[in-house]
């Protein structure tokens, strides 16, 4: 029996590979078991950085490999290397190369901050704990990754977002996170920040609509109204769910619910959380000094639309002489 290494197990690294077909997966142990594993573990920290699919190939047939040792001075430096080269692969799903590219971003920014700190010790942070845009300027490395691959400095930024939203529903259910990205369920790219904004439970009842029908595209909208009323959609309704929707309409209509005063307030506090995120989202990441100075002026008049709206209606918040309440 062979004595082969054993080496850590990095979950952050091992998302960022897209599985393998079963196809390829045979041919490779086929060569590897007649031939031999030609190409070399590249390892880092004893953490696999290329070579995964190959180490367990040589792991179950009791394979000899050789290993190379990867230099890298944090492990920022190791997940954009792993992403440049999974993103050489010809079989990526469109989704696995967003989430790459915006991955790989997210890393090469943490990268340019390091060593802009460490070359000026005595820069503060902002409010943000961040290093300003005027230092790292997130454009300037967003393009040097988007000329690679024909793309725009601004789409790298968008993919960064998306990034953020898989790695957010991941946080909940991995498996939804990679029906996505290997692309059996297709959202969008505006749907995505949607969903991932969604509660634990609701991502955790969307992997239970998965597993019980065939869906393979849902919108935002059609995704809430499912989970909200736990049902899947399967074309014509049964003759059973006629006759309950029936049952429902006809109670709804003799319950006649009563106005509830506080329901416009109560959905305008729920509302506002997410105008806060987007506002503070917006101003994590536009570069300010590279705005034009059109798209800053198109946006000062609904901005401050919105101030006098909010003003106002602080003012009748404050009122308290409302039939003695």
């Amino acid at each position: 029996m062979i004595d082969l290494p054993i080496f850590s197990e990095n979950k952050e690294f091992e998302f960022l590979i897209q599985p393998r077909s079963e196809t390829y997966t045979d041919g490779l142990a086929e060569d590897i078991v007649d031939h031999g594993c030609t190409a070399p573990i590249k390892v880092w920290e004893n953490y696999i950085i290329d070579g995964h699919l190959r180490y367990e190939i040589c792991q179950k047939w009791e394979v000899p490999f050789q290993i190379e040792t990867l230099s890298f001075r944090n492990e920022n430096e190791a997940l954009s290397y792993l992403c440049e080269q999974q993103l050489k692969r010809d079989d990526l799903t469109r989704e696995y190369q967003r989430y790459l590219l915006g991955r790989q971003f997210r890393a090469d920014m943490e990268i340019a901050t390091c060593r802009y700190m460490e070359e000026h010790p005595e820069q503060e942070l902002n409010s943000y704990g961040q290093v300003s845009q005027k230092y790292v300027k997130k454009y300037e490395v967003a393009e040097k990754i988007g000329i690679k691959h024909n793309l725009c400095s601004t789409t790298i930024i968008k993919y960064d977002i998306y990034a953020r939203s898989i790695d957010g529903i991941r946080s909940f259910e991995p498996e939804v996170a990679l029906k996505i990205l290997s692309g059996e369920l297709r959202v969008s790219h505006e749907n995505m920040i949607e969903l991932a904004r969604l509660p634990r439970e609701d991502i955790r009842g969307l992997k239970q609509l998965l597993a019980e029908t065939g869906i393979d595209r849902i919108g935002y909208s059609q995704l809430r109204h499912e989970l909200q009323w736990k049902r899947i959609p399967t074309g014509q309704p049964c003759s059973k769910t006629i006759r309950q929707r029936k049952k429902d309409s006809e109670a709804k209509i003799k319950q006649m619910p009563t106005h509830d005063p506080n329901a416009e307030l109560s959905s305008l506090g729920y509302t506002v959380p997410s105008w806060i995120k987007i506002i503070n989202r917006s101003m994590e990441l536009t570069d300010f000094p590279s705005t034009s100075k059109a798209a800053r002026n198109n946006l000062k008049p609904p901005l401050i639309s919105l101030s006098r709206k909010i003003d106002k209606l602080l003012a009748l918040l404050e009122e308290e002489n409302y039939n003695g309440k």
